[in-house]
């Protein structure tokens, strides 16, 4: 596994341009700064592994990019359905807060397959 700097960076560009969209859709509600900062925060965490990273085996990094595709669509339903229909926080922290917890305990089990 190498990372590639410049594509780490473009990775982290993205996502918080996607995290102000987030935040801009859900202007003037309660928890928009949140909705903002929680949605750049679940991006980073799925496009770093996705585009910044090079992986040893082709395998792999093409199960891990897989993977991270469908979280990041999941993602994408799920902060802006929040940020368009309001964000409660309890909800809105249960449901990123589970999805990123999944994406990244099935993460860490593909760079274990990785190792051996």
């Amino acid at each position: 596994m190498k990372a590639n700097i410049f594509l780490t960076l473009i990775s982290i560009a993205i996502s918080c341009l996607t995290g102000y969209t987030a935040f801009v859709i859900a202007a003037g509600q309660e928890n928009d700064i949140i909705c903002g900062i929680v949605t750049t925060i679940c991006f980073v965490a799925t496009l770093v592994p996705m585009i910044g990273i090079q992986y040893e085996s082709e395998r792999i990094a093409v199960n891990i990019r897989v993977l991270c595709t469908l979280f990041i669509i999941s993602f994408i339903i799920s902060n802006f359905s929040f940020a368009l229909f309001g964000v409660k926080m309890p909800y809105y922290i249960m449901v990123n807060g589970l999805i990123l917890l999944i994406f990244l305990a099935i993460f860490y089990k593909f760079q274990k397959l990785n190792n051996l």
